[in-house]
């Protein structure tokens, strides 16, 4: 136990009462030990508590049993708590040997904040006593009396937890303290910067890595007398995330957190906690195995998460993410391409329940298959997902909608596809007659062979099935179908209706709220507390249990000097231990004056070992910054503070309540006395605002000698308006007179519509503002200079109403565009405006303030046209021809030149064209990119006409071909519907295909067909994709589409 003083064994207290016996009497002539008195406030006898004792120490071995110690306890307000005298062998009050030298006394009292114990040690026969002390009980690191003061500070936390996984949670600060005691309220903040990293590591290999730079941290305490009543815990900023996972291919997410936001605090008991964290960024998947490759691609324009806790139980959950994809998955002959359009996950609960939902995957995509060999030939599959779309809303099912279609092109021809899609909703009955709200979901599903019987069992046939399922809306529900009917068209028709049983069948909801598990980080950064002696003097030994984790024992070892604030102060210089040998702290702590009992510094570095896998480091450097109070300038020793600058954050003044402004005024003052700065803002109707340099309302750094105050100006005065301003210390006060530049509030809008939701470039459309002003409005257009065009003036239609036309540019990109409005008031003010001013309830001459709500004007959606195709040309050596000549067999492949114009109002990623039996060999369907950069039979480059080079082969069939071709942008937009161009192949000749075998049978066993059921949920990172390949049966099978209640034929 740190400062205590090893106990001596049996026998040497046995020898001091034998020297005792035989030397009752101090010998005549000899003098007399000196005596002083220590504090001994630990817990000697383990319950964890400090005893109320005190070690009384001689310079040299006394007679016990000539001495007494005299000891008086009285309360804060004076009144008595006990007197008592402790002798040598006293049955209740006894002088306890330590070593020869040393004596222990217990008081039978408890000590409390605000006692004083007065101790004297007296000769029996003395007439005065040898020494005395009187202690005055404060909080450690609290002098008793009023005061306030500043310090310097910077700490860092690290926090890990180490079994199947690693976490590591690291939080550095750099700041100013500022600490008042005032009628016996204390408080004390810290307001700083720092970062927090947070790493942590699955147990597949999967990390998080969290790296924020805080701009805010801001610790608050208030205590009444020695109770905490109140903790808060703030910190705010922003910085990046990513997120890695090697154990099923590589998984890269890479985020910018925009605004981050964590909370914790203790108010009268109440434990609350907050967390907001919203990014966005980037998220790549790639997965390489033997069977295929996969890469997705994705943007996330928003990952939202806010937590709310009260008492450890969650009364928020907030999760939303906002993200667009692509998504490519290649295996041997097969090709899957889907791009989301919009990819939405939201969910809200507040106190267990859920309030608020919406999941949407909505987008479209292509996919391929083909297989060749020498016997069974080849066979195509090229085909469109042309719309998927899934949607739920606060629960309920809203969208659910497949479409795809496909060809079959090689050695059998045809079509296959799906059409699923919610025909109404309405209500219908389940088996038990029950009614209930349903969706009706109507799917169609085809297959077409229209050729290729040569391979067995491969002719031409038809198979159209048709469902209608009755699906209860609510997605907290399993079974959901309560009816289903069936039509089905093949060479083993069939049709039939069930009512499933036991359908729908409710999920059992769990509503209990969720009990706080923070884990990583959860740990409260107070330091040491416990009662202490006002003035710390050499050999007292204090311990401090009172705090939650970091109990310390300290023993004061000398006296020292410090100099702050121009004064020179007496302190005691101390260290001890945190109960480990690894935990230690040392300073330096004032021993006299006011601002007795008060660490002028102090290092701490605290080991936290809770088991064998967590443990916690907290290292803290402290200092004594400043004395505001109480005053130790006398007047003649004053100077009075100047005002070096008067500055506005925002550096200038809006009128009409346009902006919060906060004004900052630097003050210089040596001898760090300051009561007060003030703002006579009477000029603007505002009266006296009072600043500060505490870090509230503004202010940027704790006692900075920047004074910061906020205020609004509601009226409509602009110019050079003058204030005064006054700077007060202890003694003295300065005032100057300053300049603030107040300019007129911009006009702003409150109404917007659009004659349409949806345009072209080049069309034309109509818009209607209403425009607000204390000022007359002087004119309203839509600028879309920034665009391409041009500042398009509206009209004044009178009661603040402006209309006009607008043509939309053909620079303007596709998608939604906030037209943006610029508006001028008689005053010169204007601005370019993309959102409307609500209503306020705070209302000024403007009629609204400036932090009244706003909402974005509606989007006028630019529709996108893929690329136009024209002018197909075939050319053979150059020159233009109007049909393909077939060479005969044995002449040779001959080689001919396809062109087409390509035109967009964007640019142009590809053009394609489907060759059909003019592309090489089982790519009849592929498309085939065309160029336009000079080579290989373009002309010339970047002309705007896209050219591919075909290789007629010999004895291809007299034929009359349909080509397809399209275009790409840059939006993905492609040529809708194709472009089509028909060739005429001349030569009748036909080299019919033989020996073909059971190709698709063979195919079953690797893939048929190709689909997939797209489901994502990429919120934390994960996509989950579902490529489903059947072979044989019905096209039900083949597709991977059985329902349970449908008939089987």
């Amino acid at each position: 136990m740190s400062g205590v003083i090893p106990r001596w064994s049996a026998i040497s207290i046995i020898l001091i009462f034998l020297i005792s016996s035989g030397s009752p009497v101090i010998a005549q002539g000899v003098g007399l030990p000196d005596a002083s008195i220590h504090i001994d406030w630990l817990d000697d006898d383990g319950n964890g508590e400090a005893d109320h004792a005190y070690i009384i120490e001689f310079s040299e071995a006394p007679n016990p049993s000539d001495w007494k110690v005299e000891v008086a306890h009285s309360d804060s307000n004076g009144t008595s708590l006990g007197n008592w005298t402790f002798r040598w062998g006293d049955a209740n009050y006894s002088l306890e040997p330590v070593n020869s030298t040393h004596f222990r006394i217990v008081a039978p009292t408890n000590i409390s904040f605000g006692d004083s114990i007065e101790l004297e040690v007296w000769m029996e026969a003395g007439s005065f006593p040898s020494a005395a002390r009187t202690v005055d009980v404060t909080l450690w690191n609290q002098p008793i009396a009023d005061h306030e003061i500043t310090v310097t500070t910077d700490w860092s936390l690290r926090h890990q937890i180490e079994n199947q996984t690693t976490e590591e949670y690291l939080l550095e600060f750099t700041g100013q303290g500022w600490q008042q005691r005032s009628d016996g309220l204390l408080i004390h903040d810290e307001l700083g910067t720092g970062t927090l990293t947070i790493d942590e590591v699955s147990e597949d290999g999967s990390n998080i890595l969290i790296v924020l730079d805080l701009n805010r941290i801001w610790l608050n305490e208030t205590m009444v007398g020695e109770e905490l009543t109140s903790q808060i815990f703030e910190m705010a900023g922003a910085g990046n995330m990513t997120i890695t996972d090697d154990s099923d291919g590589n998984m890269t997410i890479l985020a910018t957190v925009a605004d981050a936001y964590i909370l914790r605090s203790m108010v009268d008991g109440t434990i609350e906690e907050k967390l907001r964290l919203e990014a966005n960024g980037n998220l790549n998947i790639t997965s390489v195995d033997e069977d295929g490759e996969m890469y997705i691609d994705a943007e996330i324009s928003l990952l939202l998460v806010e937590l709310h806790d009260i008492d450890g139980v969650r009364v928020l959950e907030h999760t939303e993410f906002q993200a667009t994809g692509e998504l490519e998955i290649q295996t041997s002959g097969s090709y899957i391409y889907v791009d989301l359009e919009q990819l939405i996950v939201l969910e809200r609960y507040e106190n267990g329940e859920l309030v608020l939902q919406h999941e949407k995957t909505y987008g479209d995509g292509t996919f391929f298959f083909s297989d060749t060999n020498d016997e069974n030939g080849s066979i195509v599959i090229n085909g469109e997902v042309i719309l998927l779309h899934q949607e739920t809303e606060n629960g309920t099912k809203i969208a659910d909608t497949i479409h795809i279609d496909a060809d079959i092109t090689g050695a059998t021809t045809g079509d296959f596809g799906l059409w699923r899609r919610i025909e109404d909703s309405g209500q219908s009955a389940n088996s038990t007659g029950q009614m209930w709200e349903v969706n009706r979901i109507h799917e169609e599903n085809w297959l077409n062979l229209t050729g290729g019987g040569l391979l067995e069992g491969m002719g031409p046939s038809q198979t159209y099935n048709e469902t209608w399922d009755h699906e209860v809306i609510y997605e907290n529900y399993t079974n959901r179908t309560i009816y289903y009917s069936w039509y089905e068209q093949s060479n083993d028709p069939s049709q039939g209706e069930e009512w499933p049983p036991r359908s729908p069948i409710p999920i059992e909801e769990d509503n209990s709220t969720e009990d706080d598990d923070s884990g990583l980080g959860d740990i409260n950064i107070s330091r040491e507390t416990g009662l202490a002696p006002a003035e710390l003097l050499i050999g007292d030994n204090v311990g401090l249990y009172s705090g939650d984790l970091m109990s310390l024992e300290l023993t004061a070892n000398s006296y020292q000097s410090y100099t702050r604030d121009g004064h020179t102060m007496d302190v005691t210089s101390w260290s001890g231990t945190y109960l480990s040998e690894l935990s230690t702290a040392s300073g330096l702590v004032i021993n006299e004056g006011i601002l007795a009992g008060l660490v002028a510094e102090v290092s701490r570095s605290v080991y936290i070992d809770f088991n064998a896998t967590e443990d916690a480091w907290f290292w803290e450097n402290q200092s004594l910054e400043r004395v505001l109070s109480p005053n130790i300038v006398t007047a003649g020793e004053n100077t009075p503070p100047t005002i070096i600058e008067v500055r506005l954050q925002e550096a200038r003044v809006l009128n009409e309540g346009g902006n919060l402004v906060h004004i900052e005024v630097e003050i210089s003052d040596p001898d760090w006395n300051m009561r007060d700065v003030n703002v006579d803002l009477s000029t603007l109707g505002l009266g006296i605002i009072q600043l500060n340099d505490i870090g509230q309302d503004g202010d940027i750094m704790v006692h900075d000698d920047n004074f910061t105050g906020s205020f609004v100006y509601f009226g409509t005065d602009s110019g050079n308006i003058s204030v005064s301003v006054t700077a007060e210390d202890v003694w003295e006060s300065t005032s100057n007179d300053v300049l603030l530049e107040v300019v007129h509030r911009a006009p702003r809008i409150v109404d917007f519509t659009l004659s349409q939701e949806q345009a072209e470039r080049g069309e034309n459309v109509t818009v209607t503002i209403k425009a607000f002003d204390s000022l007359p409005i002087a004119s309203v257009g839509i600028d879309l200079i920034a665009e391409g065009g041009e500042l398009f003036p509206l009209t004044d239609d009178g009661g603040g109403y402006w209309s006009g036309v607008v043509n939309i540019p053909e620079t303007v990109s596709p998608g939604d565009i906030y037209l943006p409005v610029k508006v001028m008031d008689s005053g010169g003010g204007w601005s370019i405006l993309t959102h409307l001013n609500l209503p306020s309830t705070v209302a000024g001459v403007g009629g609204d303030a400036w932090d009244a709500p706003t909402a974005s004007i509606p989007a006028l959606l630019i529709e996108n046209s893929g690329p136009v195709i024209s002018d197909f040309q075939i050319l053979k050596d150059g020159v233009q021809v109007q049909e393909i000549i077939v060479p005969d067999v044995g002449d040779g492949a001959s080689t001919y030149v396809l062109t087409v114009n390509a035109t967009d109002h964007d640019a142009i990623t590809v053009v394609q064209g489907r060759l059909r039996m003019l592309a090489p060999v089982g790519q009849d369907t592929t498309w085939q990119t065309m160029r336009d950069d000079g080579q290989q039979g373009d002309e010339v480059a970047d002309d705007g006409v896209y050219s591919i080079q075909v290789t007629v082969r010999e004895g291809l069939p007299v034929d009359v071909l349909v080509l397809d071709f399209r275009g790409i942008d840059v939006y993905l937009q492609s040529t809708t519907p194709v472009f089509e161009a028909t060739v005429e192949l001349s030569d009748k000749e036909v080299d019919p295909l033989t020996n073909p075998t059971d190709a698709l049978s063979d195919w079953g066993s690797t893939v048929m067909i190709v689909l997939f059921i797209l489901g994502v949920v990429m919120l934390g990172g994960g996509v989950a994709i579902v490529v489903l390949m059947r072979r044989g049966g019905s096209l039900d099978e083949q597709l991977g589409i059985n329902n349970e209640f449908q008939k089987q034929s």
